[in-house]
This record gives structure tokens, C-alpha cells and sequence, in this order.
């Protein structure tokens, strides 16, 4: 019996003893698979951050480059850079007043800037008013080309002229044109010239200045505008825009002045 006792015994030892060891491995099978997991883990959390960090560096990237050819694409042609603000800076007033001097015959007011160019010094495109020096003169807006060379000389290199008349009475006369203290677009006009141009197709208007306003059964507004033609390659030119707008909403372009050389 004692015998036999033994034996039980002994055979409960060694099964004790082997679930001890099946559960020690299965332990250490459990934190292997663990570790596993979790290096597992790490390297997808690492993949998946560097993913969207080369996806935000794509993008960033992306957007400048747009940004970049945005301002590329304003440039106007010939080297020209558009002006942010169509309102005259004081010193190219001065510049265009001291170039003025040199001309008879003439009286030169500048109305807006349109842009400049950096040369071997720098040009400005100024849309004026010109005033013959003559009796009963009627002023009429003309394209000037400003040319500040690096000793701060200036001179007038070029002139397009418009057969717009540019002139205009102060207050909110019936019938008369009216000059805006400052040359940049109001809301009204904005959206009295888009409502024009809905019915127009084949080119596109931007507003660069607004330059006048006449109050009849409705309203005029005298914009300057650059067209381009919507055609491969086209070259844009400035134009003065005439837009009426009646009590209702309703607007049409009722006339358009181009400018060119003098003859």
C-alpha cells in the first residue's frame, strides 16, 4: 500500500510539476506575443507618422508651388507686376510731376497705378488725366509710362491714348459724372460689372480702377479694366468700360474705349 501511495504521489508531482511548465511557457508564449504586438504596433504608428508627415510636406509644398505660380500667373506681360492697390503712391506722384515739367502744353493727373516694372530702374504704368493746356479743354485718360532711372531721375517714355473723356464734377450732381475719392473698386460696381459680363462671352474683364460714377435712372460706372480674349495665347489689353445699371438690378456694358499710340 505504502508502495502504491508512492507512486500516486509521485505521479502528482510530475503532472504538478508539468502544469507549472505549461503554464510557465504558455506565460512566456503570452508576453512574446505581446512584445510582438506592440513592436508591431510601434512600427505601423511610425510608418503611418511618417506617411503623414511626407503627405504634409507633399502638401505644403503643393500650396506654395500653387502659390508661387499664382503670383506668376498676375504678372502682366512684359515683365509687368500689377499694382496691389490702384491708389497713387505720393512719390510716383512726384516722380510723374517732375517728369511733367519737361512737357508743354499738357497738364498730367495721375488716377491710378496700374503696375511697375524693374528695369535698370523702374517703370510705372499710370492711367492719367490729361488736360490740354488750351482754352475750353476737355480731359481725356491716357495709359503713361513713368521711367525712374537710379539717380531718382524720371521721364515719360510712352503715352497710349483713350478718346474716354475724363472729365468730371464734384458731388452727387443729376447727370454728371463724378470722380470717387478713391480709385478702388466699390462693392457696387463690382457687382454691377459682373452682372454685365454675365451676357458677355469671349473675354474677360478684370476691374482694376473705378474712376467714376454718374447717377441718372440708375447709375453709370466708369471702370478701368484689363481684357484678356479667351483664345490659346492671348494678350491682354487695358480698356475704360462704361457699365449702366438700372433701378432693377439689371446691367449691361453700354460703351468700351481702347487705348493706342498716338498717331
Amino acid at each position: 500500500m505504502k508502495k502504491i501511495n508512492a507512486f500516486v504521489l509521485a505521479g502528482l508531482l510530475i503532472f504538478s510539476l508539468a502544469a507549472c511548465g505549461q503554464k510557465q511557457t504558455d506565460t512566456q508564449t503570452e508576453q512574446k506575443e505581446a512584445a510582438a504586438a506592440e513592436a508591431t504596433e510601434a512600427t505601423v504608428t511610425e510608418e503611418t507618422a511618417e506617411t503623414v508627415t511626407e503627405e504634409a510636406a507633399e502638401e505644403n509644398s503643393g500650396e506654395a508651388a500653387e502659390e508661387a505660380f499664382t503670383a506668376q500667373e498676375a504678372a502682366i506681360v512684359g515683365g509687368w507686376t500689377p499694382a496691389e492697390s490702384p491708389e497713387v503712391p505720393a512719390e510716383v506722384k512726384a516722380l510723374l510731376e517732375k517728369a511733367a515739367e519737361k512737357l508743354l502744353g499738357a497738364e498730367y493727373e495721375p488716377v491710378a497705378l496700374i503696375g511697375s516694372q524693374v528695369v535698370a530702374g523702374t517703370n510705372y504704368q499710370l492711367l492719367c488725366r490729361i488736360t490740354p493746356v488750351v482754352p475750353d479743354a476737355v480731359p481725356h485718360y491716357a495709359i503713361v509710362t513713368l521711367y525712374e532711372d537710379l539717380d531718382g531721375n524720371a521721364s515719360i517714355t510712352d503715352i497710349l491714348e483713350s478718346q474716354a473723356e475724363g472729365e468730371a464734377l464734384p458731388g452727387e450732381l443729376m447727370g454728371a459724372w463724378e470722380n470717387p475719392e478713391s480709385p478702388d473698386m466699390t462693392d457696387e460696381a463690382k457687382a454691377a460689372l459682373d452682372k454685365a459680363l454675365e451676357k458677355l462671352v469671349g473675354a474677360d474683364y478684370k476691374p482694376i480702377a473705378l474712376l467714376a460714377t454718374q447717377l441718372v435712372s440708375g447709375t453709370n460706372y466708369s471702370i478701368l479694366c484689363q481684357v484678356t480674349p479667351v483664345v490659346p495665347n492671348a494678350e491682354s489689353s487695358f480698356v475704360i468700360a462704361h457699365v449702366y445699371q438700372d433701378l432693377e438690378g439689371n446691367a449691361e456694358i453700354t460703351e468700351v474705349f481702347d487705348f493706342s499710340a498716338e498717331e
